[in-house]
């Protein structure tokens, strides 16, 4: 059997769980990768076979997309162009990690397609929901990426076709301390705003990591650093707790790090939203905005001692166990 991989490359987290899932993969079949979409600091291990643009969005600076950017920069012709000439004829299964040329290329050529993600679970009826509806929003996840089989990834087991979140061996091996640091992680607010927030949580140290330094700088009790994978896990291991936004990756593995977490949902991200709100349902808190009036809430959280106790268990086997198995199964019934 020969399985075409797909990994949305807007952000970090598709990429970070796909380490595991395809290593796991290899030991039963044959897979190539392909990726779209652009905006990430960490690059797969794994020979790349198809790098596409796809789409993606740009974070902008006060807590949401660059509008103009993201629509500048993504071309819908060149994106059927894409999705029409992926060639599947050599693959009898695809997974798509919210990637949606792989996805639309298998619909068109009638191949099958297994949708692994944390988008998948939000569409699940037992999934704890935000109130308001967003009805765009949800008809934007199941149309982004059509499948034929969904297998979601969230911080609770809300159903059986949900598992925990594929943590990377790397983040595994760590042996976490509480140092005297926080790690931030906020791209889509800028520089400037996050100094001019913190710097009023006096009381402990803030590590920032930012896309928009070269070279680390200090700014009183905020030292700003470039981003670098290594540097990141690093100081991830021995800080107090993690500042960040309600993307799946950063957030699963602090949680996977007993760290004290507290998330900024973007605005206008339906992903990062309920991500958001089923954290919060965990016990995790939340901001709504971050600016100066939020600065109370942040040293309210800095002084509370809220250990995180939320087990994840290793289920990567068993992910890519269960869609070989449901594949080999649907095959016998096509048959």
């Amino acid at each position: 059997m020969k399985v075409l991989y797909g990994v949305q490359c807007t952000g970090n987290g598709h990429i970070t769980r796909s380490f595991e899932l395809i290593k796991e993969l290899k030991k039963y079949v044959k897979v190539d990768i392909v990726t779209s979409g652009s905006h990430s600091e960490i690059e797969l291990p794994y020979y790349v076979r198809y790098r596409l643009k796809g789409l993606s969005y740009y974070f902008g600076k006060n807590g949401s997309f660059d509008l103009k950017k993201t629509l500048k920069s993504n071309n819908i012709v060149r994106f059927v162009k894409e999705v029409k000439r992926l060639p599947l004829d050599e693959y009898d299964l695809i997974i798509s990690d919210f990637e949606p040329i792989s996805a639309w290329a298998a619909k068109l050529k009638k191949k099958y397609t297994a949708g692994l993600s944390n988008q998948v679970s939000l569409l699940h009826p037992s999934v704890p929901k935000p109130k308001k509806t967003a009805l765009l929003s949800r008809l934007f996840l199941k149309v982004f990426c059509p499948i034929d089989e969904g297998y979601g990834l969230l911080y609770k087991k809300y159903a059986n076709n949900i598992f925990h979140p594929p943590i990377r061996q790397v983040i595994r091996d760590l042996t976490p301390t509480l140092g005297a640091h926080y790690v931030v992680y906020l791209p889509c607010y800028s520089d400037d705003r996050i100094i001019s927030v913190l710097q009023h949580v006096s009381s402990v140290k803030w590590v920032v990591f930012s896309k928009n330094v070269a070279e680390d700088e200090m700014h009183d009790n905020v030292q700003i650093k470039a981003i670098a994978e290594s540097s990141f896990i690093q100081y991830l291991e021995n800080c107090s707790g993690v500042l960040c936004t309600a993307g799946f990756g950063t957030t699963s593995e602090a949680i996977f790090l007993k760290k004290k977490l507290l998330v900024v949902p973007m605005k206008n991200q339906y992903e990062q939203t309920c991500n958001a709100h089923i954290l919060n349902t965990l016990g995790i808190p939340y901001l709504q905005y971050f600016n100066k009036n939020t600065v109370d809430q942040i040293k309210e959280w800095v002084a509370k001692d809220s250990t995180i106790n939320i087990e994840f268990k290793d289920e990567t086997g068993s992910i890519v166990r269960t869609i070989l198995t449901d594949y080999i199964n649907h095959s016998k019934q096509v048959v």
